[in-house]
Order: structure tokens, then sequence, then C-alpha cells
């Protein structure tokens, strides 16, 4: 990434700069030098490049700091915001945007001054290097602690550039599906990733699907190098999770509203890199399994674990690499191309699921014998799963051959627990 080296600035809704905004926009810009910089810093273009970064005086910016928390009004949620962004350009309509919104008081650190390396555990460097996207995360926020990076980027959804993500160290209140907490100890990569999309709004379900694909996808990209090329074991639990053997390692919450001709889309993506709480983690499940492909090879588990701590910048920009892919793909072909690899990422396949009989609506496949048929003790259908609907949902058979389409009523943490079923022409 292209860093500012500039001293931090705070903001507070409705977003006037303490200080000038002038002079926030006269910083200068570092652009793309050979070789590495020591001592930390940004990166510099697609090659991820370190350039020296100068330092501006560490005691004005933390007086800065300090009085700008003395003043913070009751009930402001203050944010910490380090801004790396991989053009001058990116950077100034960041600058030239951005206001926090009401409720908010905003930090912003750039690097180069003495608050403006990104969060501890955060490497910018390897995120860098990793990052291929022609917008997707050219604007990066990441933030030590905040409330929940989907909340924040639905309330500044309007302010930001396109393509902006922000990354959280910590979240005190992530959310999951139907309201949930997400818990975010330390090792857990959480970020939410804005983007429009020009789609009919019938295919509006799909978004969920090609999100899952893009983490899958790039897991297995961030991990190709300990694993020799083998795929994680990781797959996708219908609609949004993604587990490995059982156990759940992440999860994305999709928030889509409807502007103009297109989607805003906001995926909210969570996982578990190098926390083995509460369940495992990618650096865990990759480690053992790089252990057993190479206990022929003399490799040890030392070995096998050091090769699997992969920075979770880097898992980061493999993700988003391949969330763009799947978003350009989806806007100018549709999900069918990737319908192939979903169903080829997911558990359910084959999966035999059971649906109250009073949860049925429309007729039986072909009356009541075929209904009778299918239909197991206690009064429930049991069904296969095929598939996807068009429309977006489960595609299912029962014993004589109907097609259902399975939609989910809400009442239950498990999607496959309380399913509706709808009859489907044959």
């Amino acid at each position: 990434m292209l860093p500012l080296a500039a001293s931090s600035s705070v903001l507070s809704a409705p977003g006037r700069l303490c200080g000038s905004r002038a002079a926030a926009l006269r910083r200068a810009f570092i652009g793309a030098a050979a070789g590495r910089a020591r001592g930390g810093g940004g990166c510099s273009g697609d090659s991820g490049d370190c350039a020296p970064l100068p330092r501006r005086a560490a005691m004005a910016t933390t007086a800065a700091a300090a009085a700008a928390s003395a003043t913070a009004s009751a009930g402001e949620q203050e944010v910490q915001l380090h801004v790396l962004a991989s053009s001058e350009a990116v950077l100034r309509e960041f600058q030239q945007r951005f206001e926090p919104a009401e409720g908010f008081r905003c930090s912003l650190h750039y690097p180069g001054d003495a608050a403006g390396a990104p969060p501890q555990g955060f490497d910018a460097s390897a995120y860098s290097s990793a990052l291929s996207t022609r917008e997707l995360g050219r604007l990066l926020l990441a933030t030590p602690c905040i409330a929940s990076t989907q909340e924040f980027m639905r309330r500044h959804a309007a302010v930001l550039p396109e393509g902006t993500v922000l990354v959280a160290e910590r979240q005190t209140s992530g959310k999951g599906r139907g309201g949930n907490q997400w818990t975010s100890p330390d090792g857990c990569l959480m970020f939410t990733a804005a983007r429009r999309l020009k789609v009919p709004g019938s295919q509006a379900p799909f978004i969920n699907y090609l999100v899952c694909l893009a983490v899958v996808r790039g897991v297995a990209d961030a991990y190709a190098g300990p694993l020799k090329g083998a795929a994680p074991d990781v797959a996708i639990k219908w609609p949004n999770d993604i587990y490995s053997g059982g156990l759940k390692v992440g999860g994305a919450l999709i928030h889509t509203t409807w502007q103009g001709d297109r989607f805003s889309v906001l995926a909210g993506i969570g996982l578990n890199v190098s926390n083995r709480q509460p369940t495992t983690c990618l650096e865990e499940l990759v480690a053992r399994q790089a252990a057993a492909a190479g206990a022929g090879e003399g490799a040890g588990a030392g070995a096998a674990a050091a090769a699997a701590a992969v920075p979770r910048g880097a898992v980061l920009a493999c993700v988003l690499n391949h969330l763009e892919a799947c978003y350009d793909e989806f806007e100018s072909a549709g999900f069918g191309g990737m319908e192939k690899a979903y169903l080829a990422s997911w558990l359910h396949s084959g999966q035999a699921v059971e649906v109250e009989q009073g949860a049925v609506a429309g007729a039986a496949p072909a009356g009541a014998a075929a209904a009778a048929a299918a239909a197991g003790g206690g009064g429930r259908v049991r069904l296969t799963i095929a598939g996807l609907s068009e429309s977006g949902f489960l595609l299912a058979t029962d014993a004589a051959g109907g097609r259902w389409e399975l939609t989910p009523d809400g009442n239950s943490l498990d999607m496959l627990v309380g399913l509706i079923r709808r009859k489907l022409p044959a």
C-alpha cells in the first residue's frame, strides 16, 4: 500500500477536523520505493515494496489524541482508524469525503505519524504484498477495537470510497445472523468490505453464496504454501458459515440496500485465523493437515505449525482478491458459472432433511400416495438436498422424484432446522 506521511487528525460528527482540512489535504504522499523499510511503515504499490516514512512530532500527536479523548461527548463511540491507501487518488477521495456519522468520533492515523502504524497483529506488508485487486481493499481502514465493523460501514457507506474495507483487531458487539453476537477473541480476522453491484433484484440471494465461495477460495490461496497446493479442509454450511471437521471457523453476514439502479453490498466476514477458541482455527487445522501430509517425508509437527502461521493481513488480501473476482463475474454473467464450484465447496449435496408436514406449502407432488411415501414417522417429510433453486434457496427431492424449494423459517440458529417447503413444477 502507498502511505501518506502525516500527523493524526481527529474528527467528530458533523465531521469537522480539529485543525485545518486544507492542511490535511496538503500532506506529503510517499510513492513506491525499492526494498523494504526497516522499522515499520506502510507498503507501496502492488509489489508490496516499502518506502521509508518520515516521522512527525510524537508529542503533538499524543497531545491531540489525549485532548480528543478528554473532550469526547458522552455516548459517542470513539474509533481509531489507521488509514492505508494504494494511491494518492484513493487517499485524497477518502479525505475529501469522510465525515463521522452522528454518535461517532474518529481519530485518523497515517503511516509516518507517531501513532500511524496499523494495530499490533495486523501485518500491513503481508496485506499489500498479497493484494491484487483492482478496487476492493485499495483503501483499508484498520482499527484496534470497534463495536461492529459492519455497523460502522453501514453508517458511513455514503462517505467512503467504493471498495473500502474496515478490519478490526477486536469487536465488542460483532453481529451474526438473526442478531446473534459473533465473538472476537485475539487471532480472529474480522472485516467488512463495501461494493456496489448492478444486478437484478431477483439475484440478491446469490450474493451470500458467492461471498462464502470467495472465502473458501481465498483461504485455499493463503495456505497453499504450507499445504503444498492441497485444499484446506474447509467447507460451506448453508447459507453463510464456514466449517471444518464439524466445527465452525468462520461466517459471513451480508447487508444489502437498493440504491438507484444497483445494490450497495456490505460483506461482513469473520474467520478464526489463529485463535483456537471457542472452536478451532485455520492455523490449527492447516498445521494438522500439513503434518499428516508430511509425515512420510519426515516433517515434524513443529515445522508444520510454523508454516501454517500465515499473517492475517495475507489471509484478508487473498479473500478480497477472490471476492472482487466473484463480484465481477456475478455482475457480468450471474451466478451460473460459479454454482458448480459452490456446490463442490458445500456440505449438503445428498444430505437428508426432514420437514414438518404442517410446514408444507402447496399441493403434494402426485397426490396422497406420493405424500404418504415421502412422509416418515411423526408427521415429518423426508427430502434429499440436490442443490440450489433458481430463486436462490435449497433445492430438494422427495422419494417420488418431486422437486421442492426449501426456505428457512427464521426460528432456529441452524438454518436446516424448521425448513418450509414449496412444490416446484416438474
